[in-house]
């Protein structure tokens, strides 16, 4: 969908701010531009819809020359999301998002009809759209931003970091919106950001910058993690990349242990019975409710019922077949028990994982992955 070709972005006093980029982004994908500040990635991004003009090179749009187009229409055909929205003040959150229709001949019914679909399509409750950007939160605002982005149906959707001006909480609720709105829309996405860990989240490719405007490595977030290029990569990604792989390796196929796991109404001769150090408790038609650890079961009468000891609570699990090997190290870690706890996707319990199975399901995956790479 857009092609880099040899450009290069040179100012009068000589800062070459991009130098010789080639880079591809796949129709339908998200192709994330991280670095450090002063890289050229924002400009990178500016150059598609000609904010920034190219010294060299060519920029191919969906097979045409955006140098060639007038920059005006080109510019109505590409969404564009910035940090602090952008949002015009003195116009209600409808007729921000109705802009682009509007400017394009729409009436302003449609248009209006419109910006209230694409507010529910981003989480929000269309009855907002009668309030002003001062009104909303940052990240309402942040939502906002998109939904008028996404006005025109634009097969391209320009991001420059769009989410840095939010807390940590609302971040990440913004990036799983980004990741929904993916699965069902498909748009061309390029999203610049600072933050390598939202790069590995939200990105299907990760175009990594060096300083001065060079690429130092572009693939998928797994690739970056578990085979960066050179030394420049592996320290940028950070000495935890290891960790942070595990968010691709899935947990659909993993042995659990289901012996140790109890209903509440079972005693303390059942739970001595299973060997097991911790037990796990279950209630409400078998949701985890807490651990018993074997000194516990041992100070107790042997008729006693598990609901009376489970004291140390279980309030982090994770869903097996849906969440990733790094959710299921979590919740071993976060456990009193050192074991994590899978559940489905009803929130019935399905059993549990100790450190000796996960460290055997990483060694697995990695294997796979690199016979993988070996094909």
């Amino acid at each position: 969908m857009i092609t880099f070709e040899r450009v290069t972005k040179r100012y009068a006093d000589g800062t070459v701010a991009v130098d010789a980029l080639d880079l591809e982004v796949p129709a339908g994908k998200t192709m994330v531009l991280v670095g450090p500040s002063g890289c050229g990635k924002t400009t990178s991004l500016r150059m598609i819809n000609r904010l920034v003009e190219p010294t060299e090179g060519r920029i191919l749009v969906d097979g045409r020359d955006a140098l060639r187009q007038d920059p005006v229409k080109l510019r109505r055909g590409i969404g564009y999301v910035i940090q602090q929205t952008g949002l015009f003040p003195h116009r209600t959150i409808e007729d921000n998002v109705a802009t682009v229709p509007l400017l394009l001949g729409a009436r302003r019914a449609a248009a209006r009809g419109r910006a209230r679909e694409l507010l529910e399509l981003v989480g929000l409750d269309p009855a907002l759209g009668r309030r002003y950007p001062r009104q909303l939160s940052g990240g309402q605002q942040q939502r906002v931003g998109v939904a008028r982005a996404l006005a025109a149906d634009p097969p391209v959707l320009l991001m420059d970091e769009p989410f840095s001006a939010v807390d940590p909480v609302v971040r990440a609720s913004l990036q799983d919106e980004l990741i929904r709105l993916q699965t069902e829309l498909r748009k061309t996405v390029v999203l610049v950001t600072h933050d390598v860990e939202e790069a590995i989240k939200v990105g299907d490719q990760v175009a990594l910058y060096r300083p001065h405007g060079t690429l130092a490595q572009v693939g998928e977030p797994e690739d970056l993690l578990g085979a960066p290029a050179d030394d420049y990569v592996r320290d940028f990604v950070g000495f935890d990349r290891g960790i942070r792989r595990l968010s691709f390796f899935g947990t659909g196929d993993l042995d659990l242990d289901t012996s140790p796991v109890l209903a509440g109404d079972a005693t303390v001769a059942d739970a001595v019975s299973t060997g097991a150090p911790w037990v796990l408790v279950t209630a409400d038609g078998g949701r985890p409710t807490g651990w018993v650890p074997r000194h516990r079961l041992d100070a107790a009468g042997s008729a006693t019922a598990l609901r009376d000891l489970a004291a140390d609570h279980c309030e982090h699990t994770f869903t097996a077949g849906t969440d990733s090997l790094r959710a299921a190290l979590d919740a071993a870690v976060l456990s009193p028990a050192g074991q994590a706890v899978a559940v489905d996707g009803a929130g019935k319990t399905a059993g549990v994982l100790g450190y000796e199975q996960i460290r055997a399901a990483i060694a697995a995956r990695a294997a796979d992955g690199a016979r993988g790479k070996d094909r």
